[in-house]
Parts: structure tokens; C-alpha cells; sequence
């Protein structure tokens, strides 16, 4: 039997340092090239992104919205596969990444699957804390880990390693593209309202790069707590408990901090000092655990520290002051 015909769609801007690796996995999957198209949604950058897509014989496309979700839109738009694959250009794919997903859609109950998004052993140390992160902490808040599960599970799709049915998408695409955060989550939801099926499945893989800077994963943090706000007007359920609690963190902080002080500002320092303290030991000696790298481990504090207060700021934004899509102008790479 003929495999079907895939289209992987890559919304990219200001990329040229990251592209290449995407691309160059693409061109050593294990699957037939006439039965695939790699299209590049680039958000019209300013480097040598375009160029370097149109090198490796990827379709490239313009993206006059700048966003991952416009991009993921008139990628779609321009694709022609039976199946489409999304992921972003900091992935790097496993060789089988699309010839394991095809038995997955023998169910017809099964619109779309998602799996690992694992840390390339290249990647920074900084960036492997923050992983250590996204594995554990946003598991333990509602999200999806991840890491590799021994069984198929039923689960919402990442948006960097997710393949779906066309004709699935035709009927909940395009996306709002208002949703600049966590438009993933809310395809996902209107995709299972349709009494589809997603899985989450342990062989379909990709190697994800982290925000392997403090600043770039507090931009990323920041966008997320954002998102939660953006997914709750539009879907319910969407927030934990857990979640909320980390949406105020910064509040309740501050409010701590204050009521020490009152009593006496030596509390306030205490209290300051003695819980970065705490998160510091306790961080890093995780780290060391899970990876026995000293060096992940010395930056797991400050990627533990950056979380929550950048999510709560990003949250109490969107919360009190809703935000609107900014001028071309004033967006940056999407890898800031």
C-alpha cells in the first residue's frame, strides 16, 4: 500500500541559526520524498531564513502575520497531504518520525497524534534545566510531559510534534489567530468536540531545543502565563488549580513580604534570602540527580526562579490588562 502523502508545515521567523538542523532531519526521514512536502511558513524575516528553506527544496511561503498560529494557518492553506505535521524550526526530527505515525491512523476514531519532545544531547545547560522543567513541573501542573510513555495514552497533541487528518483540520481551521498562546490547546479541544480521538504515542518523536538563555525563557514563561488567560476565554477547563496558584504567585509574594516587614524588616530578608536559598539547594540537587551534570545543575535555580514569576507577570497581564496583537513592528523573532 502507498504511503500517504504528508505535509510538514514550519512556521518560522528570524530562524537561519536553527533551521538547518530542522531541515536537514527532514531530508533523512525514512520516508518516500514523493510522498512528503516540507512547507516553511516564514514570518517575513529579515535573515537568511527563506533562503536556507528554499535550499534544502522546501516550499516557502509568507507569513504576513508573523505568528506561529498564522503561520500554522496559511501553511495549511498551501499544503496538499492527506496528513499534516506541524512543528517549529528549533525541532529536530527522529528518522522514523513519520513513518511510525502512519499506523496510527489505521483507527479511523484517530484525527491526530502527538509525542516526545525530547532534549537533544546538544543542547545547553541552561536549556536542559529548563527541560528538566517542562518534563516534571508542567506534568505535575496539568500539562503533558515529555517524556516517553511505555503505553499509547489519549492525550492532546503538542504543537511542535503533531500530525493530523486534513479533513479533520478543514473543519476547525484556521485558527484564531488572536490566540498567539496556546492555540495548540484549543484546535485540540474542537477537534475531540467533534468525537475524534487524539493520541499521545511513545514513537513518534522529536528533538526539541529549550530557550537556552534566562532571557529567552522568561520571555517564553511570560507567554505561556498569557496563554493560559487566552485559552480560558475560549475553552473552560482549561486552568488547574495548580496553574492558578502559579498565576499568582507574584501577588501573594509581595503580600507575604509586605506583612513580614510590618513586623519587622529582618522577617521580610529572612523570608527573601532563606526561600532563595531553598529553591537553589533543592533545585539543583534534583538536577544533579536526573542529568549528573554539575552544570545543569547550577542552572536549575535560576530557571526554577524564573517560572513562576514570569508566569505570574504574564498572567496577571492578560488577567487585568488584556493584550492585542502588536504592530509587525514591535514583534520579534519567535525565538526570543
Amino acid at each position: 500500500m502507498e504511503e500517504p502523502f504528508i505535509s510538514v508545515v514550519i512556521p518560522a521567523r528570524n530562524a537561519e541559526d536553527i533551521i538547518e538542523n530542522c531541515l536537514k532531519s527532514l531530508r533523512e526521514l525514512d520516508y518516500p520524498k514523493d510522498r512528503m512536502e516540507v512547507i516553511i511558513a516564514d514570518g517575513l524575516s529579515t535573515d537568511r531564513t527563506g533562503e536556507i528553506a528554499g535550499s534544502y527544496g522546501a516550499k516557502v511561503i509568507a507569513n504576513p502575520g508573523l505568528r506561529v498560529v498564522s503561520g500554522r494557518n496559511i501553511g495549511f492553506e498551501a499544503a496538499q497531504g492527506e496528513l499534516i505535521a506541524f512543528s517549529d524550526a528549533d525541532c529536530v526530527m527522529d528518522r522514523y518520525w513519520l513513518k511510525n505515525s502512519i499506523k496510527y491512523f489505521e483507527d479511523k476514531r484517530v484525527a491526530g497524534i502527538g509525542g516526545p519532545n525530547l532534549i537533544p544531547q546538544s543542547e545547553s545547560a541552561f536549556g536542559k534545566a529548563a527541560g528538566l522543567l517542562f518534563d516534571y513541573a508542567f506534568s505535575f501542573g496539568g500539562g503533558a510531559p515529555t517524556r516517553v510513555y511505555d503505553k499509547v495514552i489519549e492525550s492532546r497533541a503538542h504543537g511542535s510534534n503533531a500530525i493530523y487528518r486534513a479533513d479533520v483540520l478543514r473543519r476547525v481551521m484556521p485558527i484564531d489567530e488572536d490566540m498567539f498562546e496556546g492555540e495548540d490547546v484549543v484546535m485540540n479541544q474542537k477537534i475531540k468536540r467533534l468525537g475524534h480521538k487524539l493520541l499521545y504515542v511513545p514513537d513518534v518523536i522529536v528533538h526539541h531545543y529549550r530557550r537556552a538563555t534566562p532571557k529567552k525563557w522568561w520571555s517564553q514563561m511570560y507567554r505561556y502565563g498569557l496563554g493560559k488567560i487566552l485559552m480560558k476565554r475560549k475553552i473552560s477547563g482549561t486552568i488547574t488549580p495548580t496553574q492558578v496558584a502559579l498565576g499568582l504567585t507574584v501577588p501573594i509574594l509581595i503580600i507575604i513580604c509586605i506583612a513580614l516587614a510590618v513586623l519587622n524588616p529582618w522577617f521580610a530578608l529572612i523570608f527573601i534570602l532563606g526561600g532563595v536559598l531553598l529553591v537553589a539547594i533543592s533545585s539543583a540537587s534534583f538536577a544533579f540527580l536526573k542529568t549528573k551534570s554539575y552544570r545543569v545543575a547550577l542552572n536549575m535555580p535560576l530557571a526554577t526562579l524564573i517560572l513562576p514569576i514570569a508566569w505570574s507577570s504574564g498572567f496577571l497581564h492578560e488577567l487585568f490588562m488584556p493584550t492585542r496583537q502588536p504592530e509587525r513592528k514591535d514583534i520579534k523573532s519567535q525565538n526570543d
